[in-house]
């Protein structure tokens, strides 16, 4: 291509499944700690993560709130700061995503596992008026980021262990795609690129988060039975699919040969379009960074 795309601009046809002239990288998270480790200094602020995005030659930024609310209690809009957010829209040319929990992940961290799972048996109303807390609370942030310019919004929810969901796709669908929908409904309407995130294997709902709106999914381990090829087939070209990499992938990437065969199919996948290259996890201390920076200058 003549072409020469931004790191903003590469995302977006990735998004719409349009050839760009690089293959995007990005990645959920990036942990403080490795960031310090890998550019060996002791405090990281918004010069060195932006430093450090820029040695990977990531095309995008994820940012999570900083939640002042206390454990255990569901917060308010004005518990959660978002540190930087204008500096990294207004002084960078990445796609910017804003990551907000859906009311399964905050019914976890705020009930605790078990209790929450047990709601739709022992209180279902319970239940609906918690995922109405949840989702009226992020329709809030989802107005607020998008009046603050945010490209994107990844509403993460992690409903799947390494085999299956947690609770079974009919009480997914009864209770939480509804509420989903309306978020991404929502965001639409603000002109707002729409992500799932969760680990584990949620095959069972691709086609309802197809059909709500969501644009791509994260993660898509295959050790989880998420593989690029399989979802992509469940999928075709009508979601934009981010992840890939894993633990064992990085690590590995210093032999030669292994970074080879990692690399060839990597950039098959880009031929196919739809695709950003990213680690399953995100980044955090102990990963082999400088192997990981080996895989994305090699693709």
């Amino acid at each position: 291509m003549n072409q020469v795309n931004n790191s903003r601009e590469r995302v977006r046809l990735a998004i719409k499944h349009k050839k760009s002239d690089k293959l995007p990288k990005g990645e959920l998270v990036l942990d403080d700690a490795a960031i310090g480790k890998f550019l060996a200094v002791q405090n990281v602020g918004f010069d060195e993560r932006s430093d450090f995005i820029e040695q990977l030659g990531l095309d995008l930024i994820s940012l999570s709130p900083v939640n002042n609310c206390p454990t255990g209690k569901l917060p308010y809009k004005a518990d959660l700061a978002w540190p930087d957010l204008e500096k990294w829209v207004n002084k960078t040319s990445l796609f910017t995503f804003a990551i907000i929990d859906g009311a399964f992940e905050v019914g976890i961290r705020t009930l605790g596992f078990m209790e929450f799972l047990r709601l739709p048996r022992t209180s279902p109303l319970s239940l609906r008026d918690f995922i109405n807390k949840v989702e009226k609370l992020n329709i809030e942030m989802i107005k607020e980021l998008a009046h603050r310019g945010m490209d994107g919004i990844i509403l993460a929810d992690d409903i799947a262990y390494n085999k299956n969901l947690f609770i079974n796709p009919i009480t997914l669908r009864e209770y939480f795609i509804p509420s989903l929908a309306r978020q991404v409904k929502e965001a639409h309407r603000l002109n707002l690129t729409v992500f799932f995130h969760s680990d584990g294997n949620y095959r069972d709902i691709l086609t309802d988060l197809m059909n709500i709106g969501f644009q791509g999914l994260h993660c898509l381990d295959r050790n989880s039975g998420m593989t690029i090829s399989d979802v992509r087939l469940l999928v075709g070209d009508k979601l934009c699919l981010w992840g890939h990499l894993d633990v064992e992938d990085v690590n590995r990437a210093n032999d030669p040969i292994h970074l080879d065969e990692l690399v060839s199919p990597i950039r098959q996948l880009h031929q196919q379009k739809g695709f950003i290259l990213g680690t399953t996890s995100g980044i955090f201390e102990g990963m082999d960074l400088t192997a990981l920076k080996n895989i994305y200058q090699s693709v």
